[in-house]
């Protein structure tokens, strides 16, 4: 393995070295807030961010729509992620809190007034994730173990049956389709899902690599030794949750908007959530920026390669989809991006 990684690195050390003074500039200035970086970890992160801020001028209709759909799935595995990726508590109730945001910007529409601003729904909506999302935590963030994660389950159990209940604000188990789209603009609809979703993987990096994020951190390694040391844990767990739900709900409403409409199905069900952590899973928990790739790579493969390109059915596309899911969990625990980080890390040169 070692012989293996030294003719690698012969192979990228000319590239690394081209790009340390690049990369030299950034750990001096903004490595103390986001992390240091290789020139080839350097590389990386620019390479994908050109890609992605690109995609509609050489990609085609279908790549850049699963490109689209993937920047509202990156904040919402992002959002899972500062709050159980770094507590080390599983939640499998986050769809509630975008399907919050989203129910709260339909009714708003449909039953209040059809001509109402997003600058009335947007924050409206977004006060309601946080709201739904304290309701979650300030009683399950009390316990530990498998209690929190019951909670959370039995969260989104809840909201999916009280929606049936008020079908008349609702519109039940067909949900509400009065909803405008952002536009029907391709190009448009991608950079107002995009750009949002970038504002956000900065700001949970940032807070991620601040003092809060180290504290996250040391209560799924050891919440007693948190507590001796005279930090209230779970006043930060409440914290962690509250700071998730803000992003979620900023999700539910692009995701509304998105789609035109919303229906408890399509934003509610469990299968919403498990499909967030499987997305962190796959690029590598407590580290925002996996999930983040972890969620493109799932959505282009399930939306664009697997459906558009090899045209294979919807059972066929979920199977791999799963697969693909359980053979990270066996084979690379870390996740896919953070392997691969951690290997350009190791071959890579001195990052002062």
């Amino acid at each position: 393995m070692s012989t293996a990684t030294d003719r690698l690195s012969t192979v990228t050390e000319p590239l690394d070295n081209a790009l340390h003074p690049i990369a030299k500039l950034y750990n001096r200035t903004l490595g103390g807030y986001f992390g240091e970086m290789n020139g080839l970890q350097f590389l990386l992160i620019v390479g994908s961010l050109v890609a992605m801020l690109t995609v509609p001028f050489w990609g085609t209709f279908g790549l850049v729509r699963a490109m689209t759909l993937a920047s509202i799935w990156a904040i919402f595995a992002m959002s899972w992620d500062i709050q159980s990726g770094y507590t080390g508590y599983i939640s499998f109730g986050h769809s509630v809190l975008s399907g919050a945001a989203a129910y709260t910007t339909a009714m708003l529409i449909h039953n209040v007034n059809p001509e109402m601003s997003m600058a009335v729904t947007i924050p409206v909506s977004i006060l309601a994730s946080l709201i739904v999302g304290l309701l979650i935590a300030l009683p399950s963030l009390r316990l530990s173990g498998p209690y929190f994660s019951l909670i959370t389950f039995v969260a989104v159990l809840i909201f999916y049956r009280l929606i049936p209940s008020f079908s008349q604000y609702t519109g039940g188990e067909t949900g509400i389709q009065a909803v405008d789209v952002f536009t029907y603009d391709p190009l448009a609809r991608y950079y107002y899902m995009l750009i949002p979703m970038l504002v956000v993987a900065v700001g949970l990096t940032f807070i991620a690599r601040s003092n809060i994020g180290l504290i996250l951190m040391s209560i799924r390694e050891n919440e007693d030794a948190v507590n001796a040391a005279g930090i209230n844990a779970t006043k930060f767990k409440v914290f962690s949750f509250a700071l998730s739900s803000i992003p979620m709900g900023i999700g539910g409403v692009m995701l509304v908007h998105f789609y035109g409409g919303v229906d408890p199905t399509t934003f509610i069900v469990v299968d919403r959530s498990i499909e967030m952590i499987a997305m962190a899973v796959l690029g590598g928990m407590s580290s925002i920026l996996g999930p983040l790739g972890g969620a493109f790579f799932l959505i282009v493969l399930r939306d664009f390669i697997l459906t558009d390109i090899a045209g294979l059915s919807s059972p066929a596309r979920w199977t791999i989809f799963w697969g693909l899911v359980l053979a990270v969990l066996v084979f690379a625990r870390d996740g896919l991006f953070r392997k691969l980080w951690h290997g350009l890390d190791r071959i890579g040169g001195d990052r002062s």
